[in-house]
């Protein structure tokens, strides 16, 4: 990496501060960073590596396991969560607040199963309404070293009678939500001693995607390491703030902190075609920076830039389908994500990508569908006794996992209960792992066919990135009103365009299916205009560019 006369990753500052937009190395970065701080650990101390998504985890695991060799990436370098990381901390030292740390550890679901209560058999759009509501006064209520009296009080403060009787009902059982971990981990290292102790385990944090941090978690990242702390990530793809995530407070305060941000500004993902949407969406956000590619020749043509319009949603994924098909025949080993800002748009693609069997086809909402719990799945039945029933393959999955690693936890138990669907139409276990496809690829994005939303695919990237639904309602989403969240939906567009490797194509129907059967027109979304300047090819020439690629 040279983004200057100096790498930042090898900056002498204790506490750095680097933002890098899409595809300029901010993992590698990360991973060069390690090995720059593993000479100045004290014995027995570790890299503390702190993420957000499981994926997320995967590649920066991958990175640093690359640059530092198994063995001393074993032995120097921890990659969590941050909830799995508040998890292990309430484990450890959960006693010194009162909390019993052999309590179960959850995972988003246990709280979705609560508000289920309050919202199972009302009409969709009232349902959503209150569990947003109800997620709100939660998440307001727990953004702080907070015990349960203070919660309860800001509950009770909220107005809001649902999630008051969530909480109290919580307390009851004597369980965990998925947000009590962080104010119980923020809550343990406010404990001078506790504190201490991760202070001298741990002589480095690295932290990936700064944006996407609370206050809290942030607090907790700085609570960990006394020194040695490296922040990463791009303000201009902060979009998670309805998850609590507050870019700007979270950049003013790393700022005070570390000084005068390192910045990147040479992409090594994408090609100058995608560069060039990127480059149109950042500029409309109000950013300067024009991303080149480090090696504009190495791609073929320069790479590709398309959008197109369609009839209606089925023409439109069946053509996506058949670009797919050749993209993968001229290369077999092709990452190919087809990105929708919303789960409700994709379902033309999901259909069009169901009856194309020739195609490898992945859904990232299905959990039996990861290529990583299928592995985890196929080699424990082939352990197990024949006679083994549904709940003994539960209880050793389960029981292979960390119990702080929470995502995995219930990704697991998402995908044994797909399973066992699957196993009562086969009529075995064995006979059900024999229809799961192992795929023997160790990286975190295998080839073929990719679905997914928008903010799933946060920090991944593939070969090609196809965009459907580029339409009003869907793009912004309809719930966005406001200056703040209108400007957070072009982030999202930013940050789906900037997952392509070498091309990207963005597509439209002018009409779609309602619920009710009936087709009904669709207006361009307000930013169309915008994504298809730079968009340099049509449906026609996209095809005869794919057609050429093989000859290079």
């Amino acid at each position: 990496m040279n983004q200057g006369t100096l790498d930042p990753a090898y900056s002498p500052a204790a506490n750095l501060l680097a933002i890098a937009p899409p595809g300029c190395g901010k993992t590698e970065l990360l991973a060069r960073r390690a090995v720059h701080l593993l000479g100045g650990l004290q014995p027995h101390q570790r890299i503390l590596a702190l993420t957000f998504s499981n994926r997320a985890k995967q590649n920066l695991r991958e990175r640093l396991l690359r640059a530092l060799g198994p063995q001393r990436f074993a032995r120097h370098v921890r990659v969590t969560n941050f909830h799995g990381h508040a998890a292990e901390i309430i484990r450890a030292h959960g006693r010194t607040l009162g909390l019993d740390p052999n309590t179960p550890m959850p995972g988003r679901s246990t709280l979705a199963g609560a508000i289920s209560a309050f919202t199972d058999g009302m009409d969709v759009g009232p349902a959503i309404n209150r569990k947003k509501a109800i997620e709100a006064a939660l998440s307001a209520a727990k953004q702080g070293p907070y015990d349960d009296d203070e919660v309860r009080e800001a509950l009770t403060a909220s107005g809001n009678t649902y999630a008051q009787q969530i909480e109290a009902e919580r307390i009851e059982a004597g369980i965990f939500h998925f947000e009590d971990l962080l104010r119980h981990a923020q809550r343990l290292l406010r404990v001078e001693k506790v504190a201490r102790l991760y202070q001298l385990h741990y002589g480095a944090v690295l932290v990936d995607e700064f944006q996407d941090m609370s206050p809290q978690q942030l607090e907790i990242a700085l609570a960990s390491s006394a020194t040695n702390r490296t922040f990463v990530g791009d303000p201009l793809q902060g979009i998670f703030s309805w998850a609590g995530a507050k870019p700007a407070e979270v950049e003013r305060r790393l700022r005070e902190i570390c000084g005068k941000p390192q910045r990147l500004s040479l992409s090594y993902r994408s090609s100058p075609a995608v560069l060039d949407v990127v480059n149109h969406v950042a500029a409309e956000l109000g950013d300067v920076t024009d991303l080149r590619a480090v090696q504009p020749d190495a791609w073929p043509q320069g790479g590709a830039a398309a959008a197109a319009g369609f009839n209606s949603g089925a023409e439109e994924a069946g053509w996506i389908v058949d670009r797919a098909t050749e993209i993968l025949a001229a290369f077999p080993k092709a990452t190919v994500g087809v990105i929708t800002r919303s789960g409700w748009r994709r379902k033309y693609v999901d259909a069009a990508f169901s009856d194309a069997g020739h195609l490898n086809c992945q859904r990232w909402d299905l959990a039996i569908e990861d290529s990583s719990m299928v592995q985890r799945l196929v080699v424990t039945v082939a352990k197990l006794p024949r006679q083994a029933d549904m709940e003994t393959l539960r209880g050793v999955v389960l029981g292979g996992i960390d119990p702080c690693d929470v995502d995995t936890m219930e990704q697991a138990a998402s995908a044994l209960s797909e399973f066992e669907s699957l196993a009562t139409r086969a009529g075995s276990l064995a006979a059900a792992a024999s229809q799961l496809r192992v795929v023997d690829e160790d990286s975190a994005i295998e080839p073929g066919v990719h679905l997914l939303n928008a903010h799933t695919g946060k920090g991944q990237q593939f070969d090609w990135v196809f965009m459907p639904g580029f339409e009003s309602w869907h793009i912004p989403d309809s719930r966005a009103e406001t200056t703040e969240q209108l400007e957070e939906e072009l982030r999202v567009v930013l940050v789906m365009v900037s997952r392509a490797r070498h091309g990207i194509v963005i597509t439209r129907a002018r009409s779609l299916i309602s619920k009710a059967g009936r087709p009904y027109p669709t207006r361009e979304s307000q930013w169309w205009p915008l994504v298809i300047e730079p968009c340099l090819m049509n449906a026609n020439t996209l095809v005869r560019h794919i057609s050429t690629l093989a000859t290079y």
